[in-house]
């Protein structure tokens, strides 16, 4: 019986050892997916799209690099009173999404500024071979 005993409490223990780190890192994912939301949320509204269109159409390749480059930073009033792991995933989610962003918007404007280069460039020669007859 005394035997019985000490073995239920050993595995008690040894359940309540092994079970707590499981809980806490349930809980820091649940947090840091909670973050990772809040942070795109935030730079969907926060990041102009329109600037970086605009960059990459006048810039080209050299405008989507500095989109890739310039990482947004969020808003410090937002991170006011939260852990310390809370303030590390939604800042690097933050980063993260606004650089995607970013980005595609650039790619876009450079796409647009190729073709409308490429429009401009096609009635000059058009034009110069209508001249030339």
């Amino acid at each position: 019986m005394k035997k019985l005993l000490h073995t239920v409490s050993v595995g008690v223990i040894a359940f309540v050892l092994v079970s707590q780190p499981v809980a806490l890192m349930a809980q820091e994912t649940n947090a840091q997916t909670k973050a990772c939301a809040q942070a795109q949320q935030d730079v969907e509204m926060e990041v102009n799209k329109t600037l970086w269109l605009a960059v990459g159409f006048f810039f080209g390749l050299l405008g989507v690099g500095a989109a890739y480059l310039i990482e947004p930073s969020p808003r410090s009033s937002r991170l006011l009173g939260k852990s310390p792991e809370y303030v590390a995933a939604y800042t690097d989610c933050y980063k993260d999404a606004g650089r995607r962003i970013q980005t595609n918007a650039a790619i876009k404007g450079c796409v647009i500024g190729v073709l409308v280069q490429a429009a401009m460039y096609g009635c000059c020669v058009l034009a110069g071979l209508g001249a030339s007859r």
